[in-house]
């Protein structure tokens, strides 16, 4: 097989493992019909290269083996992620339509809304949308592939019924922004199904305890001038702060 054609296939080999966090190599054999030999070298190659750790019968991104689980995220910064939440809950008036990410910090607002009315809520996270049932909250589950990391659903399904709403108000989580000029994600499915959200938005705010302003994720989702509020915990370093609010409107509790 020519260089040409091993780097194609090694080119696509990374671009799924960005996008889904792992690869079988089974999958892989069938589909370029090369040896099992051949795809443990690009997975060799990916490996040297960065990108890849070999696990047996495939390989997952490198970047995905440090993503938490939805379960660690949801446990860290209880106290800062209440507060958010309430701060957050202040926004939001009886009768509004909201959309919520399946983020932790977005969770924590979930369990808060048991006091509002006649709310209207879409959610790609499978725990919002359960305790949200519970509460008899009118809830609405954005179809797809589950992810386990985040707990969450995305692809091409969830897109598509996002492209048929309009909310009064999308709320949004972040993996991290460390020198970035916008909110990020780990994940090119979750970041595109938070730019689908911003855009079925009138109104757009992201909430974000203060580590994730020294928390590296690879893939922006927006501009913080594409965002109408960011709200934060006491904990945020000034100088950020003050950066980021030359973008757009800073709550912190």
């Amino acid at each position: 097989m020519s260089d040409h054609l091993t780097q194609d296939r090694r080119d696509f080999i990374e671009r799924k493992l960005s996008a889904e966090g792992s690869v079988k190599a089974s999958e892989l054999i069938e589909l370029f019909s090369v040896s099992s030999e051949t795809i443990r070298k690009d997975f060799l190659y990916l490996e040297r290269k960065g990108v890849a750790k070999k696990t047996y019968g495939g390989a997952v991104s490198s970047h995905t083996m440090f993503e938490p689980s939805f379960k660690e995220k949801s446990v860290k910064a209880l106290d800062e992620k209440t507060r958010i939440a309430a701060k957050t809950l202040e926004r939001i008036e009886n009768g509004m339509s909201l959309i919520l990410d399946g983020g932790s910090t977005v969770f924590a607002l979930a369990r808060a809304l048991a006091i509002k009315k006649d709310l209207t809520v879409f959610t790609n996270g499978l725990k919002a949308a359960q305790i949200l049932d519970e509460f008899g909250i009118t809830t609405y589950v954005l179809g797809g592939m589950v992810r386990h990391n985040s707990n969450s659903i995305v692809g091409s399904w969830a897109m598509r019924s996002l492209a048929e709403i309009r909310v009064d108000m999308a709320i949004l989580g972040t993996s991290g922004f460390f020198d970035r000029p916008g909110p990020c994600v780990e994940n090119f499915f979750e970041a595109d199904l938070k730019r689908a959200m911003i855009r079925a938005g009138n109104r757009v705010l992201v909430l974000g305890d203060a580590s994730k302003s020294t928390t590296q994720a690879v893939i922006e989702f927006a501009k913080w001038q594409e965002i109408d509020e960011f709200i934060t915990d006491s904990r945020i370093d000034g100088k950020i702060l003050e950066i980021i609010r030359q973008s757009t409107d800073v709550s912190v509790v």
